[in-house]
């Protein structure tokens, strides 16, 4: 990275909409909008003003239900929420517009527009209404080069999530003369040890030798059939019959030893999985039988995927899917009503965007100083935190140690950290107390080196100004754990056009910096070279990695992560199936843990292999912290900063929601009216972000549009109604519509982000640095 110590990849995520941006403009009433800067504060209730407004409302009710019959739009929404495009689109396209809207049109309006903001204006990444890009970072003398393709999208995947073929796998288990075929797995927080199973918080349970053998043979990929044949022939066999050992693997299931079935591990294709799992059914007409219920599912997802592009027939295709799904399993098609990103349907689509898109040197020589000047900042907080961990981890084990003892079992340990509530693992709020004091100590080190002055709305810094500041308070970078060694900036390039950008009229705007390797897998899946990404994490690997096996509960299929060295361990603490082969799982029953100089050490019973605590927990804490950073001063008003070419933090305002006077109007333009006043007194833009405490995601306001303002209303409500704590946050919109330079084939424009991957080349610098002394 130019102007710091940070080394970049050559590829960078290309997030952006999938609906072109100035459809949202239509939702604007310019005419009421300047009539009503017009008038007197007093005149809110003018005849001229309310027939004006009536006008332009009716005609922007007219434009949704023009929306509402859009066939990509309808496509859209059928993919996120086929109940809302029954009642709520559907009901709004086949109702004649009419001149007053009772409550029924108004929900219905009001669910377009929310999904028309969200298509249009935010860079999220599902669908072919939010497709996956790659841009290549490189050396080249031309600033910014764009090939937009013959089409918004190159290629459209569609997935069945993972919760879908465990329900297929299971029902076939059900079936007693299919079990037999599926695999038993002794769960990896139990132990065999000389015949004595060890279980957490349980005494030692001696075995008769035949159970012992048939717990050791249960690996989860060996069928029962082929284990109960094995230990039930032979002079020396354990059992007197294949049926008494399969009697007592159901035995050792309903103890809750093992689990027996056909596990998937969380993947982008669980389906081919199982069709491995299915070739090792011994017997032809029941593997047959396996196979043909998995590849009627299979034909009707791919029904779904012809459907593409025709939302009639998109609509049936999931249709059956449903049909086939519950005709075979007896379960409901949908589960986890009202969650997000939590896989509530069976399948989902990915798409990679077809444009082509390469950075060169004059763009990342203006980027870089004033960027590495907050990575060093984000890299401080990152091993902060680390060390907060790392300092509360010892204080956990001295409390579960008992006296006399030195080590103190991995599983307890684990058990008392997920159990420590705010102080380690909290992720509602602002997150657990270790990360809320790095954060409280960040922002202080920032407000001293940025010494903002009161009421500003622009602050600008140059990098010579604020070099010496930041490597004052934060220092060279510190490694960390493996996992936060990594960062991931999200980076917005504003100008008018790409022949704009060459001339140098471009700024950058900072969005999140995440502490880690945000690129998971729904990303990496549409990289064109995934074995790319893969290589360039095995080139910086330092020392030993551990990740977690995540868990189906946790963890949504699209967004885990997955960019971790190909001689990774996994480590297997739950009931889910790990993805790795045996030879890389860890079971957590097998290790303890044990003082190390000032540290802790996990290590393996028989002495090896051993890792540093926070190596072996590091995924999962960072996973904790990840979004945690923010430049943002927490303040009721904060300006825009800028250092250099890049904007570092947007002007943002705090508001609680009892001072936003216009949520409970409901007469369309007195709200419009009222929202435009507070508008007024806070300085806000026409274009403004707003995030509640009960919504993660943010939502597009234009004060021009009354109805937008009216979602924002809504949302306002919503928030107060679930008892969500926490100030309603505004920020501006950057870049604005007219600073948009990612465009399709036809010229018409999209908002963008980069999300680049970033790392400390000394902290990744060889086989062992992460290690204390002794470790090994």
């Amino acid at each position: 990275m130019p102007g710091g110590a940070f080394g970049v990849w050559p590829w960078a995520c290309l997030r952006g909409a999938g609906f072109a941006s100035d459809a949202v403009l239509s939702l604007a009433a310019p005419a009421t909008a300047a009539l009503l800067s017009a008038l007197p504060p007093e005149k809110g209730d003018d005849p001229a003003l309310r027939a004006c407004f009536d006008d332009e409302l009716l005609r922007i009710r007219g434009y949704l239900r023009g929306v509402a019959q859009d066939e990509r739009f309808r496509e859209a929404v059928l993919w996120q929420n086929r109940g809302a495009f029954k009642t709520g689109v559907e009901g709004l396209a086949s109702r004649p517009l009419e001149a007053t809207a009772n409550k029924k049109v108004r929900q219905r309006e009001r669910l377009i527009t929310l999904y028309l903001q969200r298509y249009c204006t935010k860079n999220d990444t599902i669908g072919f209404f939010g497709p996956v890009g790659w841009a290549r970072l490189g050396t080249g003398t031309e600033a910014l080069t764009l090939d937009p393709g013959e089409a918004l999208i190159e290629e459209r995947r569609v997935h069945f999530e993972t919760w879908c073929i465990d329900a297929l796998a299971e029902a076939l288990c059900a079936e007693p003369a299919l079990r037999r075929w599926a695999p038993p797995r002794l769960l990896p927080y139990l132990r065999l040890d000389g015949g004595v199973l060890h279980a957490p918080g349980m005494p030692p349970s001696p075995l008769p030798p035949a159970h012992a053998a048939l717990l050791c043979a249960c690996d989860g990929v060996t069928p029962a059939m082929t284990i109960a044949a094995r230990l039930s022939a032979g002079p020396s066999r354990a059992f007197g019959s294949e049926e008494e050992a399969l009697a007592a693997l159901e035995a050792a299931r309903a103890m809750g030893a093992i689990t027996w079935g056909w596990e998937v591990a969380l993947g982008t294709w669980p389906e081919r999985e199982l069709a491995r799992a299915f070739e090792r059914i011994g017997d032809p007409a029941l593997r047959e039988r396996a196979e043909g219920a998995l590849s009627r599912l299979v034909e009707a997802r791919a029904e779904v995927s012809r459907a593409a592009g025709d939302a009639r027939a998109l609509d049936v295709a999931l249709g059956r899917l449903d049909e086939t799904f519950h005709g075979m399993t007896g379960a409901s098609p949908t589960r986890a009503a009202g969650r997000a990103y939590a896989g509530r349907t069976l399948v989902y689509e990915d798409c990679r965007r077809s444009a082509q898109v390469t950075l060169g040197a004059p763009l990342l020589d203006r980027l870089g100083p004033p960027l590495s000047l907050v990575l060093s900042s984000a890299s401080w907080f990152a091993a902060e935190i680390v060390r907060g961990y790392r300092e509360a981890l010892v204080h956990l084990f001295e409390s579960v140690r008992r006296p006399g003892e030195d080590a103190v079992e991995l599983s307890t340990l684990q058990r008392a950290f997920l159990e420590s509530g705010p102080e380690l693992v909290a992720k509602g709020g602002h997150g657990p107390l270790v990360v809320q004091r790095a954060r409280r100590e960040l922002d202080r080190r920032w407000a001293e080196i940025l010494d903002l002055p009161a009421e500003a709305t622009r602050v600008e810094r140059t990098v010579a100004a604020l070099r010496p500041r930041v490597r004052e308070a934060f220092g060279e970078p510190v490694p960390g754990a493996w996992a936060a060694r990594y960062l991931a900036p999200d980076v917005m390039i504003s100008g008018a056009d790409v022949d704009a950008i060459r001339r140098g009229e471009v700024t950058f705007i900072l969005g999140e910096i995440h502490l880690s390797n945000t690129l998971s897998s729904l990303f990496v899946d549409a990289h064109p070279a995934p074995e790319q990404l893969l290589a360039m994490v095995d080139r910086e690997r330092a020392g030993k990695v551990v990740v977690p096996v995540f868990t189906k509960d946790s963890w949504p299929q699209r967004t885990r992560p997955c960019l971790f060295p190909s001689d990774a361990y996994h480590y297997a603490f739950s009931s889910e199936p790990s993805p790795a082969p045996a030879e890389r799982t860890v079971r957590v029953a097998d290790f303890v843990v044990v003082r190390a100089g000032d540290g802790l050490e996990v290590r393996h019973r028989a002495g090896s292999p051993r890792f540093e605590l926070m190596e072996f927990m590091g995924v999962l804490t960072t996973s904790i912290a990840a979004s945690a950073f923010d430049l943002a001063p927490a303040m009721d008003h904060s300006p825009r900063i800028t250092v250099g070419d890049v904007v570092i933090a947007r002007e943002s305002w705090r508001v609680a929601p009892d001072e936003i006077p216009f949520v409970d109007i409901d007469d369309p333009l007195a709200r419009w009216v009222e929202a435009r006043r507070f508008q007024r007194r806070l300085g806000l833009p026409r274009f403004t972000f707003i995030r509640t405490p009960a919504e993660r995601k943010p939502c597009y306001v234009d004060f021009d549009s009354p109805v937008l303002v009216e979602l924002m209303a809504k949302l306002v409500r919503q928030s107060v109604e679930a008892g969500a704590p926490g100030p309603i946050r505004l920020s501006e919109m950057l870049p604005s519509f007219d600073e948009l330079w990612l465009v399709d084939r036809e010229g018409n424009t999209y908002t963008s982000e980069l999300r680049c991957v970033v790392y400390d080349p000394a902290g990744l610098a060889g086989d062992g640095a992460s290690s204390p002394p002794g470790v090994g």
